[in-house]
């Protein structure tokens, strides 16, 4: 062990001292293993943004497919975000078989009720927040947790974010506000989560006093036995009155219908086939961008590894040299590959810098140029921005040491004797 570290450390020395040889050629590769490296980080980072913010401006354009009972009236907006109001329901436990459907990719419950919201008969719409895909992205500002006394207000309905609502007489806070969408059963209803629809279906009300003999509700409310009033009349859990489903990026529509129609007194209605298609081509657009960008590497190893076989035959003679003083053939070969570890390494140090200050330019530009266009762009986390630098910084490594290893496998079969009289060949 106390030899091979210094042997270890004479040959980072030679690989170290061999750089300042051809000075130029080394800034030239330098350079375009930097320039790599930065337009990659800057392209993928800026790619994650657009293809987030596009993604969230299709997802605004409400589910590909909906299904609802069988007897549902259903009247067909440009964006099924969701169900006409409607007194059929469904088994929640049909998510699952829907969710297994080849090409079904998310599905999303949901159930309208009808309640008394600040003693007005309005809307509920529960959903399940971990798998909705069509209310939340309507939410403008923070997007934080939404608790059993939360709800979400449509963009038709009046109050504020941190304005307190009563409803069925308990108090809900509005956690946010949804943007207007111009589907009139979405604006004009209040958000709720399942499990805060199951609380409120088992509270009670006083009965409101009549104004008239012509108040019939409130005279039927107060006839029951007991005087009170059920918030959610008639409710039944586990059930649902539509499930929204979001196709993968290679299904067809109409093969998922004609699974879904095995299934008896379920409907279902197709949304604008145009988005289907655009949100999938889209998709379809970012791979070949990301196969576009992995021939372009492709090149520049297939570069770095043509350079590095110059560089070791001119060098013929010298490691003839270093084999008959004693070196062994890992020895040099570990030589070369160190050599071409540390130019491709310090390239991506600088290329990472290059990429830094390329995203600092499209935040004064492009940034605000997808804002002027409605297209939310949101910058990824700082541990993806990391984990990007450092994913780079290692295939700047590895881009030198593959392309150098075939060259370098080469030589080290070489005897010493034809190394040294082969010279410059």
């Amino acid at each position: 062990m106390s030899t091979r570290r210094p042997d270890a450390w004479l040959l980072i020395r030679l690989a170290a001292q061999n750089l300042s040889r051809r000075r130029l050629r080394l800034l030239l590769l330098g350079l375009s293993v930097a320039l790599a490296v930065g337009v990659g980080l800057a392209s993928i980072v800026l790619g994650w943004s657009i293809h987030s913010g596009i993604a969230a401006n299709f997802s605004r354009m409400g589910a590909d497919l909906i299904v609802v009972p069988r007897n549902t009236l259903i009247n067909i907006t440009a964006s099924l975000l969701t169900v006409q109001p409607t007194e059929e329901s469904m088994d929640a436990s049909m998510a699952g078989q829907l969710a297994s459907i080849p090409g079904v990719a998310r599905v999303a419950p949901q159930r309208m009720v009808s309640a008394m919201v600040e003693g007005q008969e309005l809307r509920l719409i529960a959903f399940n927040p971990e798998t909705d895909f069509t209310v939340t992205n309507w939410q403008a500002g923070n997007r934080g947790p939404l608790a059993e006394t939360d709800l979400l207000a449509g963009g038709g309905l009046p109050g504020q974010s941190g304005e307190t609502l009563s409803v069925c007489g308990q108090p809900m806070r509005i956690q946010g506000r949804l943007a207007k969408t111009g589907v009139g059963p979405f604006d004009e209803s209040y958000f709720v989560t399942f499990k805060a629809l199951d609380r409120l279906a088992g509270v009670t009300l006083q009965p409101p006093m009549p104004k008239g003999k012509h108040d019939h509700a409130a005279h039927l409310a107060a006839a029951r036995p007991g005087g009170h009033l059920e918030c959610l009349s008639g409710y039944a859990p586990g059930l649902v009155t539509a499930f929204l489903l979001q196709l993968t990026n290679s299904a067809r529509p109409e093969q998922v219908k004609f699974a879904i129609s095995r299934f008896p007194g379920l409907k279902v209605v197709e949304g604008n086939r145009i988005l289907v298609s655009s949100r999938q081509g889209l998709h379809t657009l970012f791979l070949g961008i990301l196969a576009f960008t992995t021939l372009l590497l492709v090149a520049l190893l297939i570069l770095v590894a043509l350079l590095f076989s110059a560089i070791v035959q001119e060098r013929y003679r010298e490691v003839g040299l270093l084999r008959a003083m004693g070196a062994k053939p890992g020895q040099v070969m570990s030589m070369i590959l160190a050599e071409a570890a540390m130019i491709t390494g310090l390239g991506g140090v600088g290329g990472l810098a290059f990429g830094v200050t390329l995203l600092f330019a499209f935040a004064q530009s492009l940034v605000y140029y997808f804002d002027s266009l409605g297209v939310p762009f949101t910058w990824p986390s700082a541990q993806f921005l990391v984990f990007s630098g450092l994913l780079l910084l290692l295939f700047s490594c590895s881009l030198g040491l593959v392309g150098a290893f075939l060259p370098a496998w080469k030589v080290r079969r070489e005897e010493p004797f034809q190394l040294i009289h082969s010279g410059g060949r």
